[in-house]
């Protein structure tokens, strides 16, 4: 079976066009060198799991594949980025109210211990970013670890914190 050259020749136009449709935006755009998680009290592990397994979707630091140049498939990898970015934008932290960020470490936490994240879609291409069981229980702890500071009352002048 001979393809043509022309045949091939409008395949590559076609590509081409669809490389430069973003239906969700210039995704690819938007890149922060700002620190994950900036003015929070997290562990050196956490933020080694937090940046194996969260930063691509979760952050302005996305390490785009070679397929998320090619449409079709750089669509749906800049769609679940955006969406992704509008439930934890780990680049924009500091910019959450602090009520917002403990609703996000909430459910951080649930769906994590759920195994609900990250995505297994996303597992399937990145198995780095599994997380193990003690990945798991570390983050859990931490989210509740940081919600409680979070929520603390602040220290009223001249009280000492003594546990």
């Amino acid at each position: 079976m001979k393809i043509s050259h022309k045949f091939l020749a409008g395949i590559a136009v076609f590509e081409f066009a669809c490389a430069l449709i973003h239906p969700f935006g210039r995704v690819k755009n938007e890149a922060s060198p700002a620190p994950l998680f900036a003015n929070i009290d997290a562990a050196d592990p956490v933020v080694r799991i937090v940046n194996r397994s969260c930063r691509n979707c979760h952050s302005e630091q996305t390490h785009w594949p070679w397929y998320s140049y090619i449409a079709p498939m750089s669509w749906m990898t800049e769609k679940d980025v955006h969406d992704a970015r509008l439930h934890m934008n780990l680049s924009r932290w500091q910019e959450y109210p602090a009520e917002k960020q403990v609703e996000i470490l909430a459910r951080l936490g649930s769906e994590v211990r759920n195994h609900q994240m990250p995505l297994p879609r996303y597992l399937s291409l990145h198995p780095e970013a599994k997380l193990s069981d003690a990945d798991i229980r570390q983050l859990y702890d931490w989210t509740r670890k940081e919600r409680r500071r979070l929520t603390a009352p602040p220290l009223q002048p001249g009280h000492l914190d003594i546990p």
